[in-house]
């Protein structure tokens, strides 16, 4: 658990913009999530180990002003899942083993929506309000369950009033097919609307034998068109979407993971034709858990403990295998945002757990240590946060991080903000109802069929 908390500052290859793109958001080996909260530029949330960090002045680097949050509060074990971690106008989205959480515009409170009660929720993807983004971005949610040997029940949930109420989206997918991924780019006449959406994942039986596949939607969702990805087949290779350029929806990127338990190697793909065919522009002799498209679309930043940061122009991805790293960051995860680009690395090799660069990576200054929280964040006692972080922080967090000094600030008064009418209040602030899971992505690839066949149903 130690080992975890020291080097597990893990973001998802991830942003949210200005742009009016969706970068995927999705459990892809070793990465956990950074969210930028689009009504308040310098508001961040980071996925640690052990819980959340949260600070509304973050991106002026300081040691003031982080917070913590612990994971029984915000409704998911650390020690068994990453949520996949995005904003919806001011409220949090979490997508957990047990459903889509959403939290209080204060963040002090965190909900189980209805209708995702039990339901695996392995990807989110938000788009960012051109207007106001108090009103909130349209959002999706996409489910997984295994319901029997090979076959799945796979849903997508959309929101359009900032997570306030969710409505089930209908989908054509396959019974056998086992979704993994989102991710979306808006329409370019209508930036608040969704435009193209992707979706990857695996179909087939082990008798027939299994293909990946992404799925592609060039109708909102309404109609989707099933485009194998060459090269991948059998259960454990399968393809996980890393982004879609903001400037040309055709233009897609993924990742596979290449072997089995204990060797690894993985492949970066991307295709310029909407996922018909695709092609290897880096392979590695490791997970390369970083990945972050630049706001235009124009470069990739991708990266690993060993590969460091490699920088490469967009239109020559074909050159990036021999393209030297730009730094020696010992990459677990990229996020770039409309003037940074931000990296979680190693925080005793490279100085930083996570850091933010304005020179295309090449130079990086800490925005945060684990070292940075001061204490959990400022929340009434009748609530989710103020019930249970006290006690996780005295017991878990406080004696292995060494916690910094902050000055006490006192939490937001909550604006006006419509309530999450579509929310399920789930009884007991320690929230002991995840399912059966496990801390490692293998057991996630190998048995995820069976452990979402085994989880409870909730009455």
């Amino acid at each position: 658990m130690i080992l975890r908390v020291v080097v597990g500052v893990l973001l998802g290859a991830s942003v949210l913009s200005e742009a009016p793109v969706a970068q995927a958001h999705g459990r892809f080996p070793g990465s956990s999530g950074i969210a930028f909260d689009p009504t308040n530029p310098e508001h961040v949330v980071v996925r640690m180990t052990f819980g959340l960090y949260d600070n509304e002045t973050a991106v002026a680097p300081a040691t003031d002003g982080w917070r913590y949050v612990c994971s029984a509060a915000a409704g998911f074990d650390s020690n068994k899942e990453e949520p996949v971690l995005t904003f919806a106008g001011d409220r949090l989205l979490l997508g957990t083993f047990r459903g889509l959480v959403v939290s209080t515009p204060d963040r002090c409170d965190y909900d189980v929506v209805a209708s995702t009660l039990d339901r695996y929720i392995v990807g989110v993807t938000a788009l960012p309000r051109a207007d106001s983004p108090v009103k909130g971005s349209p959002v999706l949610a996409l489910s997984s369950n295994g319901t029997g040997v090979d076959t799945f029940d796979v849903k997508l949930f959309e929101s359009t009033d900032g997570a306030a109420s969710w409505h089930e989206l209908a989908t054509s997918f396959s019974k056998d097919f086992l979704a993994l991924t989102i991710t979306a780019v808006a329409k370019n006449s209508e930036p608040t609307s969704w435009g193209t959406l992707y979706v990857s994942g695996r179909d087939g039986t082990e008798t027939l034998g299994y293909q990946a596949v992404v799925m592609r939607s060039d109708d909102g969702g309404l109609s989707w068109a099933r485009q194998v990805v060459q090269g991948l087949d059998g259960v454990e290779t399968l393809p996980y979407l890393q982004g879609v350029s903001p400037t040309a929806p055709l233009t897609v990127y993924a990742a596979a993971v290449l072997d089995a338990p204990p060797v690894r190697r993985q492949a970066n793909l991307a295709s310029n034709d909407g996922g018909v065919t695709w092609r290897t522009y880096f392979q590695a002799e490791e997970l390369l858990p970083g990945f972050a498209l630049a706001p235009d679309g124009t470069k990739v930043a991708f990266g690993g403990d060993k590969t460091g940061l490699r920088v490469v122009s967009a239109a020559q991805l074909d050159d990036a295998q021999a393209a030297p790293a730009v730094n020696k960051t010992r990459v677990a995860c990229l996020s770039w945002g409309s003037a940074a680009l931000y990296a979680c690395g190693n925080a005793f090799v490279d100085g930083f757990s996570v850091g933010k660069s304005i020179d295309g990576g090449v130079t990086f200054e800490p925005l945060t240590q684990l070292t940075s929280a001061c204490g959990p964040r400022e929340c009434e006692g009748t609530t989710d946060v103020g019930a249970s972080c006290s006690e996780a922080w005295d017991k878990e967090a406080k004696e292995i991080i060494a916690p910094a000094t902050c000055t006490p600030v006192s939490p937001p008064v909550e604006p006006e903000s419509p309530s999450c009418g579509d929310c399920a209040t789930v009884p007991g602030r320690a929230r002991p109802w995840l399912g059966r899971g496990s801390a490692g992505f293998e057991w996630v690839l190998l048995s995820l069929g069976a452990f979402l066949r085994r989880r409870r149903r909730c009455p």
